[in-house]
């Protein structure tokens, strides 16, 4: 249920941005979308030319854009990735993955041709969420409540 929540969220922020975008534009991301009619080295191509016109801008209308064609496997992720109560829970995880795909949009160096861009992007975005999983889980059970710290009082 909160992943088709999460989904919806990716999808609403796309329908937001949708009608900012041009006629040529809208094809492009059709066609990135396409599984049946374009093959994924194209698919992968055309993924690089959105993360390109993400990086450079503007951010607010193209990071909608990158989200929602990164959603099936930002979905798979986020599946994978469960919550630890009650040091952080799934709002949080979709926050910092949303965070971490953008981060790995606007940063990994892309190939010429685009290739393997989204496996690229997912994979840096996965791996950073796995890093700042195990770097909160430390940092959070280090924490101590402030009643625990009025009920050690001498």
């Amino acid at each position: 249920m909160a992943t088709t929540s999460f989904a919806d969220e990716l999808k609403h922020g796309f329908i937001e941005v949708a009608g900012r975008l041009s006629d040529e534009e809208h094809a492009l991301i059709a066609r990135a979308r396409d599984p049946i009619n374009a093959e994924p080295a194209e698919r992968d191509r055309l993924l690089a030319q959105v993360v390109c016109a993400y990086r450079v801008g503007p951010k607010s209308l193209w990071g909608p854009v990158v989200l929602d064609l990164l959603a099936p496997a930002l979905i798979v992720i986020l599946l994978s990735l469960g919550p630890v109560p009650p040091i952080i829970d799934e709002p949080e995880i979709r926050q910092q993955l949303v965070s971490e795909a953008l981060l790995a949009a606007a940063t990994v160096p892309l190939r010429t041709g685009g290739s393997y861009t989204r496996v690229r992007l997912i994979s840096r975005a996965y791996t950073r969420m796995l890093r700042w999983l195990a770097r909160e889980g430390r940092r959070r059970r280090g924490q101590v409540s402030w009643e625990q710290i009025e009920g050690a009082k001498p």
